[in-house]
């Protein structure tokens, strides 16, 4: 099992493996937990999937066992930004407008991070590992991008997973029921030293 780092820039190479983790967005996010979102023969995406993107995959071959995207804060693609500043704005009816406590921050050292997910069939040995892959890819992406802060929307199950992978969290904004989850926007802080012994 690895982690692989996917750019518009790396397509050429990655391209397979971008298809196979829309296609397992997909699955986590509209098969399995019934989400309206965009899709299009069994791959999923959104207006956030753009080259300012940047995506991890957690994977054997082109089975795609977890994932993530990240963002700029200072991203901007004609009507949007990035997902929790356009909730906030109110450009995204399915979101509340006080999504996050304070106003939605516009950084080039502060990330977005999105449709973040592990495979739910995969064993508890299986899911820690995928876990301790996702922590420490959050860690390489800090390092190599000059990143001092992700902001994360996700579910509370979710945030519970990466605290477990070695990444502190904390509210960003009151929960709230989306796609029959409860959800949450979170700060997220990189502790290398702790994400290390996760993974040891």
């Amino acid at each position: 099992m690895r982690s692989t780092e996917i750019t518009f820039d790396n397509l050429g190479e990655t391209g397979t493996l971008f298809t196979a983790l829309l296609r397992a967005r997909y699955h986590h996010f509209i098969e399995a937990r019934g989400w309206d979102l965009p899709n299009v023969r069994g791959l999923e995406f959104d207006q956030y999937d753009t080259p300012e993107s940047i995506y991890c995959a957690i994977h054997e071959g082109m089975i795609v066992y977890g994932g993530f995207r990240v963002t700029p804060t200072t991203a901007h693609c004609v009507n949007a930004s990035y997902m929790l500043r356009d909730a906030q704005l109110g450009l995204l009816p399915d979101l509340p407008l006080g999504i996050l406590d304070e106003p939605a921050p516009q950084d080039p050292r502060i990330w977005e991070v999105s449709r973040v997910f592990v495979d739910d069939t995969l064993s508890s040995r299986e899911r820690m590992r995928v876990r301790d892959e996702l922590g420490l890819t959050f860690a390489r992406l800090a390092k190599d991008w000059n990143i001092n802060a992700f902001l994360c929307l996700t579910s509370v199950s979710a945030a519970l997973l990466m605290r477990r992978a070695g990444l502190k969290s904390s509210p960003a904004g009151p929960r709230f029921e989306a796609g029959g989850e409860t959800c949450q926007a979170y700060h997220l802080k990189i502790d290398v030293r702790n994400l290390r012994s996760h993974a040891a």
